[in-house]
């Protein structure tokens, strides 16, 4: 795991985003809610974002600039699945903001990894992650801000989050579905 963290560069504890960077998966109201994080919170981590560049993503690239985040957000782009195999097992959280979601692969992936995880309470993610995540507004970025805050500085509630999310994802496999 340290040998991936170390070729992609990423040398400090991180938030880890995984989806197509697109309008509906959010990332606008994800970096706002890290720029306050960084801002009320001081927290000493970065923001990873693996996935490909969708459609209308200028927005999410020129919104990194005006929030001077330049040096804090890394976009990672396609990642090779022993990749993210371990950016989801070295994540200090998920954050997983979308609309809409068809399923909600991201959020399962870092549960089955112990990764705890924030969503969104939209579309089918309150159904696949069950009470086994912290839940959110997608347009709340308070909300969004004190999620993730939560899951980095109260350790029995990550615990907590790790637990119930390594159980969460032994309901879930390619064989039932």
């Amino acid at each position: 795991l340290q040998q991936i963290r170390k070729r992609l560069g990423i040398h400090n504890d991180f938030i880890l985003f995984v989806s197509t960077i697109e309008p509906r998966k959010n990332v606008p109201t994800l970096l706002m809610a890290y720029k306050q994080l960084l801002h009320d919170y001081h927290a000493e981590v970065s923001l990873i974002l693996a996935g490909e560049k969708g459609w209308l993503f200028d927005e999410v690239f020129a919104l990194v600039e005006k929030l001077d985040l330049q040096e804090r957000v890394r976009f990672l782009g396609r990642v090779l699945p022993e990749d993210l195999l371990g950016l989801y097992n070295t994540a200090r959280l998920l954050v997983h903001p979308a609309f809409y979601e068809g399923f909600g692969l991201p959020p399962l992936e870092a549960m089955a990894c112990g990764t705890p995880v924030v969503v969104s309470n939209t579309s089918s993610l309150p159904e696949v992650v069950g009470d086994a995540a912290l839940l959110v507004e997608p347009t709340d970025v308070d909300g969004m801000t004190v999620a993730i805050w939560r899951l980095l500085s109260d350790e029995s509630l990550r615990q907590q989050m790790i637990a119930k999310g390594l159980k969460r994802a032994r309901l879930f496999s390619w064989r039932n579905a």
